[in-house]
């Protein structure tokens, strides 16, 4: 089993006593307190270590200066307003908000994204929305990063309007990791191919999926494996479809886990078939309706059809064994450690 640090990292769980930013809603003069201050802009789906580095510098220069450092955000996310096929997401909204609340800065503020919102070019968003907000001294963002309708606004022309308003705007190179540019994208994609670890060097933390337990088939129990099936958020990415090592975070305490993702061929055209389910190794108890949270850490296998149950059962036995040699065979109050 993981160590402390790492199974709140990896949860998303703070340490008892940790400081949190606060989280505040756009209003027109939300952060007057904390003026002067700097903002870095983004999405930032998956607050990873590109989002973290560009967070760094923002804090640097707030410090440098002595001045407060603001994180700026959008909800929804405005590929989910803009885009005809949004991407699949990395983070929950609660999730996104939290790891900034996070970073170091001194306060996370949520815009509403709406389609009025995406059509204001960068002049009417800086000097109607941000400057709305808070006295902004300085703005970080990244070096692809785009305002207006289709994105028309660059750096290079934000930076031109900051400049006659006494603003510095940085735009900063984006970091790259392996030989490879870390983006939301990228971490997108390898989860989607089962390429767990580069997607946890890239995130800084396994890769998580938060959701509901529901009723299943009901098979598991009388082969020795029960299962929780769990339902997800619409919109968030599920990794390649297989069979995983994780951890199971449900009610406070985290358990090792053998976790299928897609619907098992075997039981494929049963009702009820779970296309996210786990065996949580070491746990009883009844927890339908819980909320639980998954980490991936490995993919074991891709999905087979067995030509019996026997099969079946010897194999998921297998990889329920792989999961105890990784992890244990009991769980972890997580309030205790």
């Amino acid at each position: 089993m993981p160590d402390a640090v790492e199974l709140r990292r990896d949860f998303l769980v703070s340490a008892p006593g940790a400081l949190a930013a606060p989280i505040m809603a756009w209003e027109p003069g939300c952060l007057s307190t904390l003026e002067p201050v700097v903002t870095v802009i983004g999405a930032f789906d998956g607050v990873h270590l590109g989002h973290c580095s560009l967070i760094d510098s923002a804090v640097a220069d707030g410090r440098l200066h002595g001045w407060r450092t603001v994180a700026v955000t959008f909800d929804p996310d405005p590929d989910a307003v803009v885009s005809t096929r949004p991407a699949l997401k990395l983070t929950t909204h609660d999730d996104r908000l939290a790891l900034l609340a996070r970073t170091g800065v001194d306060a996370v503020l949520v815009i509403p994204f709406t389609p009025e919102l995406s059509k204001l070019d960068h002049a009417s968003f800086f000097s109607r929305v941000l400057l709305a907000a808070c006295d902004v001294r300085a703005i970080h963002v990244g070096s692809d990063f785009r305002l207006g309708h289709h994105g028309a606004s660059t750096v290079t022309i934000m930076q031109g309007w900051c400049a006659e308003h006494g603003i510095a705007l940085t735009g900063h190179e984006l970091v790259s990791c392996d030989g490879e540019v870390v983006s939301a994208t990228h971490i997108r994609e390898h989860i989607a191919e089962g390429e767990l670890a580069q997607a946890e060097v890239e995130l800084g933390r396994r890769y998580l999926v938060r959701g509901r337990i529901r009723s299943g088939r009901g098979e598991g129990t009388g082969m020795g494996f029960p299962t929780a099936n769990v339902e997800v958020p619409h919109g968030i990415q599920l990794p390649k479809e297989g069979v995983y090592s994780g951890l199971a975070l449900v009610e406070g305490s985290v358990w090792p886990a053998a976790i299928n993702v897609g619907v098992p061929p075997t039981f494929r055209d049963r009702p009820k078939s779970a296309s996210l389910e786990a065996h949580l190794i070491g746990f009883s108890g009844d927890v339908y309706g819980h909320d639980i949270s998954l980490v991936f850490a490995r993919r074991l296998r891709g999905l087979v059809k067995f030509s019996s149950v026997d099969e079946l059962v010897r194999t998921v036995l297998d990889n329920i064994d792989s999961v105890k040699d990784e992890f244990g065979e009991s769980g972890v109050v997580l309030d205790d450690l």
